[in-house]
């Protein structure tokens, strides 16, 4: 997302007063070369999901870049996903109907890295526009408002990393310049937009007011090797040392390509079956942050 990262309790806050005016802004369908006589379905999620189950241990996180499949068109047919333009959204809205997605979809996406399958309902959809519309009839900034409602924080604590270290990115030299390090940097909300998921399965957004940055050989904007494992060890000490077990977890960042909320870094979290009392628990915090040991170790990897 996204705003599929905007927050509030329990995956979803904000009071929508629907205006009137956001009955204006209906998207409209584009057209997509999805017949009722889809070509062959995809390689899509396997009935064993062996190359997922064979890693029980750990964290389900995305491969080093994205996959990105040259059969969207028949990927979208099997998923029943539907295209549409708004004139509130940069880029097309996508539509699921039918069936909402599974935990299994959702690890198939996830570790495939085909982050672009993800959609919400229609009615989902429609909330998103009109909780767009309102903000447009206010003139209000979507990170203004992510900023000053959600997370609470100010303009000025948004930062990037003030020292270049090459290859590594990141030194303990700069306490400050490392992510999931300080706690009062990181904020962990629920994702007020979620995809449309099985009710059993929990959308989350880890905000951070220091940038994530992005791979620098990365073409599409995706975080590189090493943040991916810093990013795994802030999980394992937040989730998975808590009981969370590494199955029920997946996360990833999207590339900078889809994400629509892009001055304030963060990453998505999907948790399945998780404890609803642990999770809210979490909301509001920062979650276990990384230690200077954690870093050290991370870094001689």
């Amino acid at each position: 997302m996204s705003v599929d990262c905007t927050t509030d309790s329990a995956a979803r806050n904000l009071s929508t007063s629907t205006s009137t005016a956001a009955t204006t802004a209906k998207p409209t369908l584009i057209s997509t070369s999805t017949s009722t006589t889809a070509s062959a379905s995809p390689p899509l999620i396997s009935t064993d999901c062996s190359s997922h189950k064979k890693a029980k241990d750990q964290l389900q996180t995305p491969p080093a870049s994205p996959a990105i499949s040259d059969k969207l068109a028949s990927i979208y047919h099997h998923f029943d996903i539907q295209i549409y333009q708004s004139s509130l959204m940069p880029q097309p809205s996508k539509i699921k109907h039918s069936k909402p997605f599974t935990w299994d979809d959702v690890v198939y996406i996830v570790s495939s890295n085909q982050l672009e399958i993800f959609a919400r309902s229609q009615a989902q959809t429609d909330d998103y526009h009109d909780f767009k519309q309102q903000l447009k009839d206010q003139n209000i900034n979507i990170n203004d408002y992510i900023l000053r409602h959600e997370l609470h924080w100010q303009q000025s604590d948004i930062r990037s990393q003030r020292h270049v270290v090459a290859p590594q990115q990141y030194s303990l030299s700069y306490p400050d310049d490392l992510i999931f390090y300080n706690e009062q940097d990181v904020k962990i909300l629920p994702n007020k937009f979620p995809y449309y998921f099985d009710k059993n399965i929990v959308h989350l957004c880890i905000w951070s007011k220091l940038t994530i940055p992005n791979d620098t050989t990365s073409a599409v904007g995706d975080v590189s090797p090493l943040t991916r494992r810093i990013i795994n060890k802030y999980l394992a000490k937040t989730f998975v040392e808590h009981g969370v077990q590494p199955a029920q977890i997946v996360w990833f960042r999207n590339w900078t390509s889809l994400q629509s909320v892009r001055s304030i870094s963060h990453i998505h979290v999907i948790l399945h079956d998780v404890d609803p009392v642990f999770i809210q628990q979490l909301i509001g915090t920062g979650g276990t942050p990384l230690t200077r040991e954690d870093y050290k170790k991370i870094l001689d990897q």
